[in-house]
């Protein structure tokens, strides 16, 4: 992306490694040319000391899963295992102004004028429009468009549409996350002294500010290397002179900011206090520090954060603050997501135990010994707790009181007893998979007496949606519709496509979508006929739909996509760069996910274009994120739970 990349993005902790890159590419293309290249010298004040070292390193990309914590220290059976909290990071503060639209101040610098305005003595004159410092961190892309020339406005306008204009009205202004459009085709509609501002102002706000000096430097490095250079820099094939020009450049913000070379500047303060640093991720609100991995999904609830450790922890955090209400200890680690409902907090431990706690307190209410490890959020409904266990009798699926943890009912069924399997309640009925090929059971809630028992084409692997009167069911790569009351078949639908996916039934708005292997089908749900289908190339994790709209992975592709939910066209597809995408989820107009490098992305839910992430530090092959009133909460192998301002926070 030309001056923005070499201007924006190396502020996101890369700028040293981008600079040694340019190095390496100028002394490349200089050795290989034929024709002596007239060197460029680097900028006033920068001396070969001051370059980054020739052997320097640059970080890998993705990171690594790390190696699994040592055994906790603290006493784990005392429920008082140990953790900090950082303080909540402080709001940054605006350097810049918020844009003024309407006239704006005069100034003189260093620049182009701006194309149709008149020139004085000496061809430089006042000129009126955009500083960087109009532009702070609640600027809008509308604001920035009404501050442009109408000959500019008009340009943009053809080369975005008035339709894309008004969807990006109110987006915040930036570069890191453009928007679903060409942004070097849209820089080239503005002058360069427009450009060159923009450039300052995102390296402004991402440094912490500008000093006048600063600025002034700036600004007279820009106008000593041509924009439009630099704008095509990424596209163009490298030559010396625009190797050597794209090094002098560095270095020459090395000379306007020393404090780059240092590694640090004016940022948010992180965890431990003191200063930001260039690895800083601003979004951060607080990090709370385990003794163990954290590696399913935290529970938030009425303002409470509930996440389980690898280190034998539950954990009650402060969703504001991140500081710990209370801890529980159990005797192994624990990977499940809590169920809090009534005021109690239900979760399985690697122990072999379900637990109900005090959410308040933290006070054990009770624990039942399941003969497995618990390791799915416990279903709970009508004052009841449903559980598949392993007991003396074999196995069986038992109904526990909430409040007791008294047996309710023992059902004479045969369910699975795997770490990640739970019985779903809902309506008046538990739906529970056999333990054998092709069973699949309704029992009464109350009772736990069997109501209908259907034959399928597989294992069940996956959860019913019961709605309207109907069960519907994936299975391998069949779809089945059922009567709730009688378990008649309605319909069935077998693709007959493998390798197949029991993804959960997803029934949305009358439509059912199917997605066993290669393709999406979208089948109406009174009748199991085909509406349309879709091609993905085998999804990587289940569908979701949201206002109309179905987001999905491609395993294979390495993308993900929305569709038409009525008509199954395209709306957008975004490039995930080699990996697989997991556990999607739509919040608050984005389309939430997790590569499989452990990256956690939040993608415009409307235009597909990403804008927001960061690293988990490792990656889990279940959910592990949650987002609750624009914050996202997540945990992962660097021993924390975390809590980020989401895109729309």
């Amino acid at each position: 992306m030309g001056i923005f990349s070499l201007s924006s993005r190396m502020f996101r902790g890369l700028f040293l490694v981008i600079l040694v890159g340019l190095l390496a590419t100028a002394a490349l293309v200089a050795c290989g040319s034929e024709q002596e290249p007239t060197a460029v010298p680097p900028a006033a004040g920068v001396s070969d000391a001051g370059s980054p070292a020739a052997n320097s390193q640059p970080e890998p990309a993705s990171p690594s899963i790390a190696e699994p914590a040592a055994e906790p220290a603290t006493n784990t059976v005392t429920g008082t295992a140990t953790g900090t909290a950082a303080e909540p990071a402080a709001t940054p503060q605006p350097v810049a102004t918020p844009l003024v639209v309407g006239p704006s101040q005069t100034r003189t610098d260093r620049v182009a004028a701006r194309p149709g305005t008149a020139t004085g003595a000496g061809g430089q004159a006042p000129v009126t429009g955009l500083v960087y410092t109009d532009i702070g961190p609640d600027t809008t892309w509308g604001d920035v468009f009404e501050s442009l020339s109408e000959e500019e406005q008009s340009c943009i306008r053809n080369e975005v549409g008035d339709e894309m204009l008004g969807v990006l009205w109110e987006e915040p202004f930036n570069l890191e996350t453009p928007p679903a459009l060409d942004i070097d085709a849209m820089m080239g509609c503005v002058s360069d002294e427009v450009a060159a501002e923009i450039a300052l102002a995102e390296m402004s706000l991402q440094v912490g500010g500008l000093s006048d000096e600063e600025a002034v430097c700036m600004r007279m490095l820009m106008a000593e290397i041509p924009i439009q250079l630099l704008i095509g820099a990424e596209a163009a094939e490298p030559t010396p002179e625009t190797a050597l020009l794209q090094m002098s450049y560095g270095l020459g913000l090395l000379n306007c900011l020393p404090r780059l070379a240092e590694g640090s500047f004016a940022g948010t303060p992180q965890e431990g206090g003191g200063g930001g640093s260039l690895f800083d991720d601003p979004s951060l609100l607080w990090s709370f520090t385990t003794g163990g991995w954290v590696l399913t999904a935290p529970a938030v609830v009425d303002g409470v954060v509930y996440a389980g450790s690898d280190d034998y922890s539950l954990y009650a955090l402060d969703a504001a603050t991140g500081d710990q209400i209370w801890s529980f200890a159990t005797d192994d680690v624990i990977r499940s997501t809590p169920t809090v409902v009534d005021d109690r907090v239900f979760f399985g431990s690697n122990d072999n135990h379900l637990y109900a706690l005090d959410a308040a307190t933290g006070a054990e209410l009770w624990k039942y010994d399941t003969g497995e490890w618990v390791q799915y959020s416990p279903s709970v409904s009508h004052g009841a707790v449903y559980l598949a266990t392993q007991g003396d009798a074999g196995q069986k699926v038992v109904a526990l009181d909430a409040e007791t943890g008294a047996s309710k009912w023992v059902a004479d069924v045969a369910a699975p007893v795997e770490p990640d399997y739970t019985p779903i309640a809902t309506g008046g009925q538990v739906y529970v998979a056999g333990s054998t090929y092709g069973e699949f059971y309704a029992l009464d809630a109350a009772t736990g007496e069997t109501v209908w028992q259907a034959e399928v084409g597989g294992y069940v692997e996956s959860a019913p949606t019961a709605l309207d009167g109907v069960v519907y069911l994936t299975v391998v790569n069949r779809a089945y519709a059922f009567d709730e009351a009688t378990g008649e078949v309605i319909w069935e639908v077998n693709t007959e496509e493998f390798p197949a996916r029991d993804f959960p039934a997803l029934v949305v708005d009358g439509v059912y979508f199917l997605a066993p292997s290669d393709k999406v089908y979208a089948l109406n749900a009174d009748t199991g006929d085909e509406l349309w289908s879709y091609e993905p190339f085998m999804l990587s994790t289940a569908p979701v739909v949201a206002d109309g709209v179905l987001f999905g992975a491609s395993e294979l592709a390495e993308y993900i996509f929305a569709l038409d939910t009525a008509t199954g066209e395209e709306l957008w597809t975004e490039s995930t760069e080699d990996l697989a995408a997991h556990s999607l989820q739509v919040a608050d107009g984005m389309l939430y996910g997790q590569l499989d490098n452990g990256y956690l992305f939040a993608n415009d839910a409307a235009l597909g274009w990403q804008a927001w992430g960061t690293d988990i530090g490792g990656f889990s092959d279940v959910k592990n994120y949650t987002v609750a009133d624009g914050v996202v909460y997540f945990g992962g192998v660097g021993n924390e739970v975390r809590a980020h301002v989401g895109p729309e926070g």
